[in-house]
């Protein structure tokens, strides 16, 4: 039985991420794609051949005939998978490299990987407009649905050596495959296009990660803006401003956002993945550090007080600088995760461009509110400056009224901390 590939065209205009299969005849052959992106220029296909005891993998670039290198890993994430990496040399010939990562750096050759790779001549075509690299490895009988990892790049690596350095890919992403899925007969396509299959459901990890994202968004782009709008406008008007702003601040913020970033770690875990495995996780951990030092600050400032001080003190203006920044870093950590980490990471692709939408507008209400209540800011530090320091006499020792404290002959003082 003979089964044509269906080309780049044909590929591009299925639905992005969605599993593909073709399968028919007497011969025990399946062909499975995987890995067509259709929101870039630099992207490439994966179709899986099966055909006995072996699994030909065919990568093909879909939107260019130049080939860099490409790549395709086994397992979840970069960390400790068995990845094989192919590219074209300028003699026509084809290097293939077997290598592992311990995350997301270079892969490094592996003297002893797994299971052995080798080049598939019949699927390997160098020249044309679709060229493509192929390779063969035998079956993993016990791994009936692997999970996927593939790379990209259209820079080669100039040498043929199988030590050869090449540079960071310009597109990845990720998948599973199912290759017990059975197919009716009404699946098969005689011209060569592959059908379109709905999306696999979302997988136990995926459930954390979009639990994990809901929280965060509610702490840090809900509460964390609502607490510092809140003092911004009310500490010129009521002087219990300070209650409404810790409590939204922490009593309501802190439990949320360390719940949704311990349902990010536990996500991480579940997917087998590394915990400082890419920027993202990274920054997430120094912007949960950021806010529990923000949290600390504010304590200290309210608490520990010097009767003796005359002006504001340096720490009043850290803490709303330091309060800035970890609601701007939030914001991009936020608008990372949903167009970078989620699709690098499931392979499912971007989200809606109404969430982007969405998260624009309301990115620009908060900037909006917040600079409109600093109007405010000549009245409060005219306030402070009328309430401090008025000194007075009691039980023969001299003492200094605090701005925290309030002045229950003058309506116009204020809390402050």
């Amino acid at each position: 039985m003979a089964c044509r590939q269906s080309d780049a065209s044909d590929l591009s205009e299925q639905r992005p991420w969605a599993l593909r299969l073709i399968m028919g005849g007497d011969d025990d052959v399946m062909v499975l794609g995987f890995g067509v992106r259709s929101d870039g220029p630099k992207s490439m296909c994966v179709t899986c051949i099966m055909n006995g005891s072996v699994v030909e993998y065919v990568m093909t670039s879909t939107s260019s005939s130049k080939i860099g290198w490409m790549s395709v890993g086994f397992g979840r994430s970069m960390g400790n998978a068995p990845m094989v990496v192919m590219w074209p040399n300028s003699d026509g010939s084809v290097t293939l490299s077997q290598r592992s990562s311990s995350g997301h750096s270079t892969p490094r050759v592996d003297s002893n990987p797994p299971q052995i790779a080798n080049i598939s001549q019949a699927y390997t075509v160098t020249s044309g407009s679709t060229p493509q690299l192929a390779f063969t490895m035998p079956i993993n009988a016990t791994n009936t649905k692997p999970f996927i990892i593939w790379a990209y790049s259209s820079t080669n690596p100039q040498s043929s050596a199988v030590d050869a350095h090449f540079d960071e890919h310009s597109d990845m992403g990720a998948w599973q495959l199912d290759l017990t899925r059975p197919l009716s007969s009404s699946s098969i396509s005689t011209n060569g296009t592959l059908p379109t299959f709905a999306t696999l459901p979302l997988y136990p990890y995926q459930h954390l990660v979009i639990v994990h994202a809901i929280l965060c968004v509610v702490g840090f782009l809900l509460f964390l803006p609502a607490g510092a709008i809140l003092a911004r406008y009310l500490r010129v008007f009521n002087p219990i401003w300070f209650q409404g702003h810790w409590i939204i601040q922490f009593a309501l913020a802190a439990p949320v956002i360390v719940i949704g970033v311990a349902l990010g770690i536990a996500a991480v875990q579940s997917a087998g993945a590394l915990h400082f495995g890419d920027s993202h996780r990274k920054y997430g951990f120094a912007i949960l550090a950021l806010y529990l030092a923000q949290c600390a600050l504010g304590a200290f400032i309210h608490f520990v007080k010097s009767k003796k001080r005359t002006r504001r003190p340096i720490q009043n203006y850290l803490h709303g600088l330091v309060g800035l920044v970890t609601i701007g870093a939030a914001m991009y950590q936020i608008y990372n995760g949903f167009y970078a980490e989620w699709p690098n990471t499931t392979g499912r692709g971007p989200l809606s461009g109404s969430l982007t939408v969405f998260f624009w507008i309301w990115s620009v209400l908060l900037a909006v509110a917040y600079l409109a209540g600093l109007a405010f800011l000549p009245r409060q530090l005219r306030q402070e400056n009328n309430s401090r320091p008025l000194a007075a006499r009691e039980d023969e020792g001299e003492y200094i009224r605090m701005a925290s404290q309030t002045n229950l002959n003058d309506p116009q003082s204020t809390y402050r901390d």
